[in-house]
């Protein structure tokens, strides 16, 4: 029987394995690097996007504030020009008023009495004058409770002139004024007349009709 040395074949077999193995390895190891690489680089792109993105919201956000400051300083603005609107209106609501509360007062005042001074500060009134007599002064207050626009008239004072005890002849004729006394009276002026609505640019007669209806 003839013998056959195996020893060179299982030499060359175990060569190729090992060179097989290697490669395998080497091949391995190549892809992992790759793999490695592809998702380094897959990933440095996502966080640049990020960044962009947070960088694109830190801008806008930034122009959002710039954005808010100028409505804030518009919205000053827009209370300001209201504010003044509503003075221009509560003013031109006012003129008529003052015109029909002379008016008023013309159309109330008695015949024998007339007014020196009418003062009027806020829903007050002051009204000083001369009278012929306290009676007079009293129509002219009951004129001025039953007037649509005052009310709570009040007498503060009526001072009578003191008679002359020297009556020296003379050809002078007095005047019948200078016999009357003097007074002083306060009043508040009335709700309708007060500048609240539309309501209070119409006729008082009107609206006290209205109302008793």
């Amino acid at each position: 029987m003839a013998r056959i040395n195996l020893l060179p074949w299982r030499d060359e077999l175990r060569e190729k394995r090992k060179k097989e193995f290697i490669a395998v390895c080497i091949a391995a190891a190549l892809i992992g690097v790759m793999a490695v690489a592809l998702a380094w680089f897959y990933y440095a792109h996502k966080l640049e996007d990020q960044e962009q993105a947070n960088q694109l919201i830190t801008s806008t956000n930034q122009n959002l504030d710039v954005q808010l400051k100028s409505l804030e300083g518009l919205e000053n603005q827009r209370n300001a020009i209201i504010e003044r609107m509503k003075l221009i209106q509560g003013l031109q609501g006012q003129r008529p008023i003052a015109v029909r509360l002379i008016d008023e007062m013309a159309r109330v005042t008695p015949s024998s009495l007339y007014i020196t001074k009418f003062i009027r500060v806020g829903d007050k009134f002051t009204i000083e004058g001369k009278a012929e007599s306290p009676n007079t002064v009293a129509e002219f207050l009951r004129n001025l409770e039953a007037s649509a626009w005052y009310r709570n008239a009040f007498m503060n004072s009526f001072l009578a002139v003191e008679e002359k005890k020297d009556k020296t002849p003379t050809s002078v004729v007095p005047r019948v004024e200078e016999s009357y006394g003097s007074f002083v009276i306060t009043a508040d002026l009335d709700q309708i007349a007060q500048p609240n609505d539309s309501n209070t640019l119409q006729n008082p007669a009107t609206s006290t009709a209205e109302a008793a209806q």
